[in-house]
This record gives C-alpha cells, sequence and structure tokens, in this order.
C-alpha cells in the first residue's frame, strides 16, 4: 500500500511520468519496430527462459501474475532484451485485471532504472530467480505444459539438456544468452 500510495504521490508532482524516464539514464532502448520479433515471443511467453514464459502466458491467460513475475518479465524485457520499458507497460495494462496506470508505469520504470529507484543498474538473472522462488518447477510446469515431464531443478534450464532430450521438446531455444544481454545492457548504460 506505501508503495501505491508514493507512486500516487509521484505522478500528481510528475504526471509526466506515465509517459517519459523519472530519472532519464539516455537509454537508447530498442524499440518494439527495431526489436519486432524479440517482443513478440516475450508477449507469447517463447523467450526460452521457463519463468519468465511462466509469467507471461499466465498474464495471457489470467490477466494477472504475482508481483515477484511481474518483475522477471518486467526485468527480461527492459533489461535483458533491452526493449524500451513503455512497450512492456503498454503490453501490461493491455491484459491486467488489476492494471492501474500510475503504480504500471512508476513500477516498470522503476524496474527498467529510469525510476525513482536508486539502484538503476539491477537486473534480475531469470535461472537464478526461478530456481530461488519456484524450486521444484511447480509454476514453469503450470504454464509451460512443453516442460512438464522436465525432471527436478532442470526445468529452470532445458538448453542444457541432452540433445536427444532438448530437440523432444517442443520449446525454443533461448532469444539470447543471459551474459549477452546483461553485456549489451552494461555497454548501452555506459558501465562496461
Amino acid at each position: 500500500m506505501c508503495w501505491r500510495d508514493f507512486h500516487h504521490q509521484v505522478l500528481a508532482a510528475r504526471p509526466e511520468a506515465s509517459r517519459r524516464d523519472y530519472r532519464p539514464r539516455h537509454d537508447r532502448w530498442r524499440t518494439e519496430d527495431e526489436a519486432a520479433e524479440d517482443v513478440a515471443a516475450w508477449r507469447e511467453g517463447r523467450t526460452g527462459y521457463p519463468i519468465v514464459d511462466a509469467a507471461l502466458r499466465q498474464l495471457l491467460h489470467e490477466g494477472w501474475m504475482h508481483n515477484r513475475a511481474r518483475l522477471l518479465a518486467a526485468s527480461f524485457l527492459a533489461k535483458t532484451l533491452y526493449v524500451d520499458w513503455r512497450v512492456g507497460a503498454r503490453h501490461f495494462l493491455d491484459l491486467l485485471v488489476d492494471g492501474d496506470l500510475v503504480n504500471n508505469q512508476l513500477n516498470w520504470q522503476w524496474i527498467a532504472g529510469t525510476g525513482t529507484d536508486s539502484r538503476p543498474n539491477r537486473v534480475l538473472n531469470p535461472v537464478r530467480q526461478g530456481l530461488r522462488y519456484d524450486p521444484s518447477g511447480a509454476y514453469v510446469r503450470r504454464w509451460v505444459p512443453e516442460l512438464e515431464g522436465v525432471e527436478g531443478r532442470n526445468v529452470h534450464t532445458p538448453w542444457r539438456l541432452p540433445e536427444g532430450r532438448r530437440a523432444a521438446l517442443d520449446y525454443p531455444a533461448p532469444l539470447l544468452d543471459l551474459t549477452e544481454g546483461l553485456v549489451r545492457f552494461q555497454h548501452a548504460r555506459g558501465l562496461g
């Protein structure tokens, strides 16, 4: 409730923050057109990262997802794929049954590192987050049925399965290596 009230106060003082960066970082985000294939895969829950895909498929099916899932999906789009946060914010508002312009926009800016946050370079690793918050893989298996038969924690890294087992899954390879995404983000932010 405190974050909700805080965001309402921020937007009341700075209404332009619903469309513009609260704290510009001079990002050169990829636009929706520049990243069309990546954005489509993200929206459909076909990124190749099971916890991210589970979150986005839940959103498509239920119009809702847990806050941790929202953070992971947003971090993946804005930081790993380096796509403008407004693309994701618009998608969430289109589908969330509990969508609220104020909290949606400012939470997207928080994860993108352009909001009121003091840690703008935080990047959530979807593999580590999956292992930490879905250690048994139950959430992933519920929303990504292609991985239902993958044993244990391997469900979070299906690309590491033996080739024959991997080839039998109707699940995409990761859109990009996480290290590659992190390097792109750090370079764009002037950190690396």
